[in-house]
C-alpha cells in the first residue's frame, strides 16, 4: 500500500440553495465522501468540508419570488441540504455557510489584502450576464442568445464595479499548471484550461452595486462582493474559525468540483491566492455531469429529474453510493439509469457479494461450528496486491477503476470456492484452511468497500466476525493477516432479492409505462433480450436422468447460495466426463419445469451443428454468476420467462461468437463463443 499523507483536507463546491437539492449534489458529495473515508481508512488526519453559497443575485431573486427575506430563505434551505447529506451518510467535518460571520470576516480580509497589494481598481462593468451561472457569458458562448448551460436568456448589465487584476497572473498560473501535472485532474480538463490561457485573460469584476445581498466591500457600503470572489474563500474561512486549522490543513489536498465551474477554481481562485501570498491548493478534481439515459442533462423543464432521496429510500443509501462510484467513470459525464442500477444491484451486489458472504457464513456454520481459527498455510487469496492497486487508483482519483479492482477480487473469491468445493471435502482441517482463506480475503475486500458502502460493510463485518478499522503499512496492508479468529454470526441478507423494479418518473425522460406496452400500444416495446437473464454456470454434478433416456440431471453453480437443478437433453451428444466441472452459459430466469419428476430451473445454451453435433456455449474466463449482456440493451429480466419469449430474442453464432442482432454477447471477462456454424441458432 502506498504511504498516505499524514493529513488530508478535501472540499466540495458549496451549493446554491436557490432550489431543492438534486442528483448532481448527491453525486458530488458521495464522490468526495469516498475520498475522505479512504483517507481515514489509511490513517490520515483528515478534514472534509461541504456547505452552501448563500449570496448573490440568484439567491436574492429566489427569496423575493418566495416572499421571504434572503436570510430567512437560506436558513430554511440550509436545513433541507443538511438533511439530504445526513441521509446520504456524508461524513463531513464542517458545513460552511457564506452568510456566517466567520466567512464574512475572512472574505473581507482577503479582499483587503488583494487591494492592499495593488490588485484592485474601480471601473465600469458591462456584460451579458447569466444570473443562474452568476457570470458573464461571451457572445461566442451564447446559443440563440441564451446561456448554453441553463438555456435562459442573459441580462445586459452595466454598473460601476471594482476589478481584480486577473490578467496579471495569467502567466504564473499557466506555469504552475505546467509544472504540476496533478494540479488539475483529469488530463482533459487540464488541457482545456491551458488552451484557454493561451488567449488574453481579462480582469475580473469583483463587486456589484445593483443589489445588496452579499458580503459588503470594505470601505464602500454601496458595493457587495461578486459572489464568486466571496464564495471561493470559503475553503479557508471554514478552517480559519471558529478554530484556526490553517497551519494544519492548508493548502487543501483536493477541491472536488463540477466541470462547469472549472475556470473559477483553476484560474480565478489561484490568482486570488497568489495576490494574497497564500499557497495554492494541491489539486482540483473535476467530475462530469449527471445525464439521463438518453444523454441529456437532467433539468426540470425536460421532465427527466430523478430525486436522489427517493432512489436512496427505494434501494438504500449504500446502493446509491455504490452506483455513483461504480457506474460513472471518474471525470466523465454519467448516464443515470434505474434499470442499470437495478441490474448492478442484482448482479454485482446480490450475486457476486451478497451470495458470497452468505455461502461462506453457511459453510463456516455447517462445517466449522461457526468459528475458524488461523492456519499456518500461506493464503491462496493474498490481498496485498489488491490493497496496493486499490489505493493507487484512489490516489489518481480513478474511483471507478479502484472498484473494478475490488470487484475482480470479489469474483476471484467466488471462483476459489467453486474450485476448492469444500462441500465435497471430508477433511475438516482442509475445509477450515479454505474457509480461513476466504474470510481473510473478504476482510480485505470489505475494508476497501467501507468508504463506498459504510453501513453494509459494517453489517458484513459483524456477520463474519471482525471490525473495520484503519489500515497501516504493515503485513497484508495492515490487516494483520493470519491473526484473527473468525466467529461467524448468520444475519439477514445484505441485498434482499427484489421482485420487480418500481417505475420511476423521469428515468431517462420517457414514460416507462409506455415502454412496457406491446407494439402498437402507443409506445416503444421493451427489447426482447432485456427480458432474459443469462449467467455463467459451472456443472458441479452430472448424471443420467433416471426416467428419461435423452436427459442429463445436473447441479449447476450460477453464483447463488446453492447449485441449481437443471435437466438438459445432451445425453445423445456428450458424455458425463464431457460435462463434469464444465463452465456453461445458462438462461436462469426460464420458468421452472418438472421433467419426469425432476425440477429443472434453467436452460443450458447450446447450438446444433450441421454435422449433427450439439455444442454448448463457452463463457471463457468468466466466473459462475457473471452476467451475460449485449451492448445497447439494458437488462430488465422477467421473473418467469416463457420459452416463446426466449425465442423472440434469437441468438446465433457468427464467426465463432454468440450474437444478438449481430452484436456479440459478453461477460465481464469478454465475449462468449460457440464452436458451431455461422448462422447456427443458439437455444
Amino acid at each position: 500500500m502506498s504511504t498516505p499523507d499524514a493529513r488530508f483536507y478535501i472540499t466540495t463546491a458549496i451549493d446554491y440553495p436557490n432550489s431543492a437539492p438534486h442528483m448532481g449534489h448527491a453525486y458530488e458529495k458521495s464522490v468526495a465522501d469516498f475520498y475522505a473515508r479512504c483517507a481515514r481508512l489509511r490513517g490520515s488526519d483528515s478534514w472534509f468540508l461541504i456547505g452552501l453559497d448563500e449570496h448573490g443575485q440568484k439567491i436574492q431573486e429566489a427569496a423575493t419570488n418566495a416572499g421571504k427575506e434572503p436570510q430567512a430563505f437560506v436558513d430554511e434551505k440550509a436545513v433541507v441540504f443538511r438533511e439530504l447529506y445526513d441521509f446520504l451518510a456524508i461524513s463531513n467535518d464542517d458545513f460552511v455557510r457564506t452568510s456566517e460571520k466567520r466567512h464574512h470576516e475572512y472574505a473581507s480580509w482577503l479582499y483587503e489584502t488583494v487591494s492592499a497589494n495593488g490588485d484592485s481598481y474601480k471601473g465600469n462593468y458591462e456584460a451579458d450576464y447569466c444570473v443562474s451561472c452568476e457570470k458573464a457569458v461571451s457572445k461566442s458562448e451564447l446559443v440563440e442568445g441564451k446561456c448554453p448551460i441553463h438555456d435562459r436568456e442573459t441580462t445586459k448589465i452595466e454598473e460601476e464595479s471594482y476589478f481584480f487584476r486577473l490578467g496579471k497572473y495569467r502567466d504564473a498560473i499557466r506555469e504552475h499548471i505546467q509544472q504540476n501535472p496533478e494540479f488539475i485532474v483529469p488530463q482533459e480538463r487540464r488541457n482545456e484550461i491551458l488552451s484557454r490561457l493561451e488567449d488574453e485573460v481579462r480582469d475580473l469584476s469583483i463587486s456589484r452595486s445593483t443589489f445588496q445581498w452579499g458580503v459588503p466591500v470594505p470601505d464602500d457600503a454601496e458595493h457587495v462582493m461578486y459572489v464568486w470572489f466571496d464564495a471561493l474563500s470559503n475553503y479557508i474561512s471554514a478552517i480559519a474559525a471558529p478554530e484556526d486549522r490553517r497551519e494544519q490543513f492548508w493548502p487543501a489536498d483536493c477541491h472536488v468540483i463540477g466541470k462547469d465551474i472549472l475556470w473559477f477554481h483553476t484560474v480565478i481562485w489561484p490568482a486570488m491566492l497568489m495576490s494574497a501570498g497564500i499557497p495554492l491548493p494541491k489539486q482540483v478534481y473535476v467530475h462530469g455531469f449527471i445525464l439521463d439515459k438518453d444523454g441529456r442533462k437532467m433539468a426540470k423543464h425536460l421532465g427527466n429529474v430523478v430525486d436522489p432521496l427517493a432512489v436512496a429510500r427505494e434501494y438504500s443509501v449504500d446502493v446509491l453510493r455504490y452506483y455513483f462510484l461504480r457506474a460513472f467513470s471518474s471525470g466523465q459525464d454519467g448516464k443515470f439509469s434505474l434499470e442499470e442500477l437495478e441490474s448492478r444491484y442484482n448482479r454485482e451486489l446480490g450475486n457476486d457479494l451478497g451470495n458470497l458472504i452468505m455461502r461462506v457464513a453457511k459453510l463456516v456454520k455447517s462445517r466449522a461450528g461457526g468459528e475458524v481459527a488461523p492456519t499456518e498455510k500461506a493464503s491462496a487469496l493474498p490481498s496485498d496486491e489488491l490493497v496496493k492497486s486499490f489505493f493507487e487508483n484512489v490516489d489518481k482519483r480513478d474511483h471507478h477503476r479502484a472498484l473494478d479492482e475490488l470487484w475482480a477480487f470479489v469474483r476471484s473469491i467466488n471462483a476459489h470456492i467453486n474450485e476448492q468445493e469444500p462441500w465435497k471435502n471430508s477433511d475438516d482441517a482442509a475445509v477450515g484452511a479454505i474457509l480461513y482463506d476466504c474470510l481473510e480475503a473478504l476482510r480485505a475486500a470489505i475494508h476497501l468497500l467501507s468508504p463506498v458502502m459504510p453501513s453494509i460493510s459494517a453489517a458484513a463485518a459483524a456477520q463474519l466476525g471482525f471490525e473495520i478499522g484503519p489500515l497501516s503499512s504493515g503485513a497484508a496492508a495492515g490487516l494483520g493477516a493470519g491473526e484473527t479468529t473468525y466467529r461467524v454470526q448468520m444475519g439477514d441478507a445484505l441485498f434482499p432479492r427484489r421482485e420487480k423494479p418500481k417505475e420511476k418518473k423521469g428515468d431517462g425522460g420517457g414514460s416507462e409505462k409506455k415502454a412496457k406496452k406491446k407494439d402498437g400500444g402507443g409506445g416503444t416495446a421493451k427489447d426482447p433480450f432485456a427480458k432474459l437473464e443469462i449467467r455463467v454456470g459451472r456443472i458441479v454434478e452430472v448424471g443420467p436422468h433416471p426416467d428419461a433416456d435423452k436427459l442429463f440431471a445436473m447441479k449447476v453453480d450460477v453464483g447463488e447460495d446453492e447449485p441449481r437443478s437443471i435437466c438438459a437433453g445432451l445425453r445423445e451428444h456428450l458424455s458425463e466426463s464431457d460435462l463434469a466441472d464444465r463452465k456453461v452459459v445458462v438462461l436462469t430466469n426460464l420458468k421452472p419445469a418438472v421433467m419426469r419428476g425432476i425440477e429443472s430451473r434453467g436452460m443450458i445454451l447450446a447450438s446444433d451443428r450441421t454435422d449433427g453435433a450439439v455444442v454448448p456455449v463457452e463463457p471463457g474466463d468468466a466466473v459462475p454468476g457473471d452476467a451475460v449482456t449485449v451492448e445497447g440493451v439494458e437488462s430488465s429480466p422477467k421473473k418467469k420467462l416463457s420459452k416463446s419469449e426466449f425465442d423472440k430474442a434469437p441468438l446465433e453464432v457468427q464467426g465463432g461468437r454468440v450474437t444478438y442482432n449481430g452484436i456479440p454477447l459478453k461477460t465481464s471477462a469478454g465475449g462468449i463463443s460457440c464452436d458451431s456454424d455461422d448462422g447456427a441458432p443458439v437455444r
